[in-house]
């Protein structure tokens, strides 16, 4: 580990996803002629990962593109990051286990981290809700080598299969609609290309709950629907799985449907390390945090402790659990959302130093989204304006140029951007 200078107290994010990001840049703007802190960004992986586009790496031609070009369209490295932000340190470690008492991480390799302040960012891995064969035998969507590992193995299996092939993509979510919607110019992309194929695929969405998109408006569901339907892709909602075979789904209503490939993007869940850092968590594993995202210590002990205990710990993004104060519910996980709680995190550690009172989250009713929905075409709600089609599909560009400016040198975010765009469309 990374030589820590003892005279200077310590502000750790863990985590360098969207959040995690957000917050160290944010902590170095404010903080930054503060003499006295050290800031420090934790993370197991060296690379920041723009997750949003991983529906685009699993559907790009093998041909077209290789994984070594494709992951420089889409991973990022901390330490270019970082050469912007000159004085933070960078400890590419995994965490076992956090002490909010003595204000400690603990690494996996038995590294020991002190801390004044704490940032938790670390995000979420996929939910298989402990059903029998699932992950045996599903793709998960979480990783850019997942991302890859889907891509071959559609090719693969179209040049094995003969007849019908069967591609099941489970969990209806923004993940699964967009993977569905792109797997269309994959597969066709294929086709043409191995002109002997004469078999037939067919793409099954299913999903468990009532419609698909849980969450998002009547009007864009409709509008999605339309438009997979349109694509030829077939629609189950109301599936709950019971098991999963290697040749076939098993519904809770004791039907089946077989199948040559199984995607999961079924769910996502906080990440299992949070069980050991001495906070309360809520019954799906994400750390209750308060209106200024402060985590609470678990339950036990007198109140007095348990405040000093969390106090100065902040969680934000999928790994925190937030209850809007109107609807009574959990601020769902997406990338505004931890943006903006990245933002709140980062203004009230500073205004603990200067002794000043915290910032409060306050969600809004509606998030800002857009949602690609095969080719050039995607949905768009900026909250004030709704557009569709290629317009759509132009923002959503323009929107992933802004984030990659805000981390990266303008210079360097412009080719990373325009080498993505190459990519995202070889097979349009």
């Amino acid at each position: 580990m990374e030589t820590i200078e003892a005279h200077r107290k310590n502000i750790v994010v863990l985590g360098a996803g969207f959040g995690g990001i957000t917050a160290i840049i944010k902590l170095y703007r404010r903080l930054k002629r503060q003499g006295g802190y050290q800031l420090i960004l934790v993370s197991k992986n060296a690379q920041h990962l723009y997750a949003p586009a991983l529906y685009e790496i699993a559907s790009i031609p093998r041909g077209e593109a290789g994984a070594v070009c494709l992951k420089s369209s889409i991973c990022i490295q901390i330490e270019e990051i970082l050469a912007r932000f000159p004085g933070i340190k960078f400890i590419g470690e995994e965490v076992g286990a956090l002490d909010p008492q003595e204000r400690r991480i603990i690494f996996k390799s038995g590294d020991v981290l002190p801390f004044e302040y704490a940032v938790i960012a670390l995000g979420a891995e996929t939910n298989f809700f402990n059903i029998p064969g699932l992950k045996e035998h599903s793709y998960p969507l979480k990783t850019f080598e997942d991302a890859v590992r889907l891509r071959n193995r559609v090719e693969e299996l179209v040049k094995s299969t003969s007849g019908r092939l069967k591609v099941i993509v489970g969990g209806a979510g923004a993940t699964g609609v967009e993977l569905s919607a792109e797997f269309v110019n994959l597969l066709g992309h294929i086709k043409k290309k191995i002109r002997t194929w004469s078999g037939q695929a067919e793409i099954i969405l299913i999903e468990a709950a009532p419609e698909i998109l849980s969450g998002f408006s009547p009007g864009t569901i409709r509008r999605a629907r339309k438009r997979l339907q349109k694509l030829g892709i077939k629609i189950l909602t109301g599936k709950f799985l019971s098991r999963v075979t290697a040749a076939e789904v098993v519904f809770a209503d004791g039907s089946t449907l077989p199948y040559q490939m199984l995607v999961w993007a079924g769910g996502v869940r906080p990440a299992e390390v949070l069980k050991k850092f001495g906070l309360e968590l809520d019954k799906k594993g994400g750390i209750v945090v308060n209106e200024f995202l402060e985590a609470r210590a678990q339950r036990g002990r007198p109140a007095s402790q348990e405040r000093l205990a969390s106090q100065r710990i902040y969680a934000i993004g999928d790994c925190a659990s937030f209850i809007h104060p109107k609807t009574k519910k959990p601020v769902g996980g997406n990338v505004p959302v931890a943006e903006t709680e990245a933002r709140i995190a980062a203004k009230n550690i500073v205004r603990a130093i200067a002794g000043e009172r915290p910032a409060s989250f306050r969600p809004l009713a509606n998030y800002p989204f857009i949602l690609a929905v095969g080719g050039k075409y995607a949905l768009t709600d900026l909250v004030i304006l709704k557009f569709s089609g290629f317009l759509g599909w132009a923002a959503k560009q323009l929107v992933e140029l802004r984030y990659l400016l805000f981390i990266l040198p303008w210079g360097q975010a412009f080719k990373m951007w325009l080498r993505a765009l190459y990519y995202a469309t070889r097979n349009d």
